[in-house]
């Protein structure tokens, strides 16, 4: 059953409309999931809690009071399910919103701090309305993103991206991180990052042109050096590729355009590719010059896009 449910059910319970067979579901759900869901909170935040209900429950004296039974059943309620203990205990909450980039242009958001966001074609951003707190933490939920964020030493501004966390103070740096591909990116062009991995207290410290990837099947951090411009090109409508695998570039190709591409020949994926495209070329033109420049031949059946090599 889910919440919304039980708060009906609930509801009915304590006005006195519910049936016997409605109310022993009440009674029998509380006794098997109550211990359950209150487990892992102190005894002592309970009570404060339920002294809170209490209270809040308690009529007008001018009313006519409420029975003690149904009281009783609003607190092991909402004790029951958790809900208002999270509204209580768990102290400033953050509204978050969801950003996807629709279409295939990248898309410019502000966030409340004054930093700078550019969202990839296909991609998902999850950001708090408001920065509370000694920090600034976004998700990456999927895609790429780029930020610039402000400095505000007080304040870190962390992004978070699967197992992977960059924590920055004042930066330019690019995070790559889509389904398709197995691994996370995390490249800088100006200031210097700190990147972590999920249970490691052990930073990777990133400067100008370098860049971080974390293989996801391995669980291995690896730095090297790149042209961070060039990678977060895309924000300046252009796709530039600088000795790039091309499955990657396949799956960037996948986000901007809504294609599904392959390999007839798995060896293929791993060709490494360098050129430059204009955002506004369409699919068609990419391909023409990805299969001249590595002797490939590409078959297009609607949204589905096969790369072959070419013929001898």
């Amino acid at each position: 059953m889910d919440n919304q449910a039980l708060r009906q059910l609930i509801q009915s319970y304590i006005d006195g409309t519910c049936t016997a067979e409605e109310r022993l579901r009440v009674e029998t759900w509380y006794k098997n999931q109550s211990e359950k869901n209150r487990s892992g909170v102190p005894e002592e935040q309970i009570a404060a809690a339920r002294q809170q209900i209490w209270e809040k429950l308690q009529p007008p004296r001018i009313r006519r009071m409420i029975p003690i039974w149904k009281i009783a059943a609003a607190v092991l309620f909402l004790l029951g399910t958790g809900y208002l203990l999270y509204l209580l205990l768990s102290g400033p909450k953050h509204t978050w919103k969801d950003l996807y980039a629709e279409g295939n242009i990248p898309y410019h958001l502000q966030l409340p701090d004054g930093s700078d966001v550019w969202l990839n074609a296909g991609s998902h951003l999850r950001y708090p309305a408001t920065f509370k707190g000694n920090e600034r933490r976004v998700e990456l939920v999927s895609g790429e993103v780029c930020v610039h964020a402000t400095e505000d030493a007080a304040r870190p501004f962390i992004i978070t991206s699967g197992h992977l966390h960059t924590r920055v103070l004042g930066t330019i740096f690019n995070v790559r991180s889509y389904a398709g591909l197995p691994f996370i990116q995390v490249s800088v062009q100006e200031g210097k990052v700190a990147v972590t991995q999920d249970g490691d207290a052990n930073a990777m410290i990133l400067l100008p042109d370098e860049r971080a990837t974390l293989y996801t099947g391995i669980k291995d951090l690896v730095k090297d050096t790149v042209e961070a411009a060039a990678i977060s090109g895309w924000t300046t409508d252009q796709l530039l590729f600088n000795n790039e695998r091309l499955d990657m570039i396949a799956v960037l190709l996948e986000n901007k355009y809504n294609v599904h591409i392959s390999f007839a020949d798995t060896a293929l994926s791993a060709y490494k590719v360098t050129a430059g495209f204009a955002a506004k070329d369409s699919i068609q033109e990419v391909l023409e010059v990805l299969s001249l420049a590595n002797n490939l031949t590409y078959n297009r059946k609607g949204n589905n896009i096969v790369f072959n090599k070419q013929s001898q």
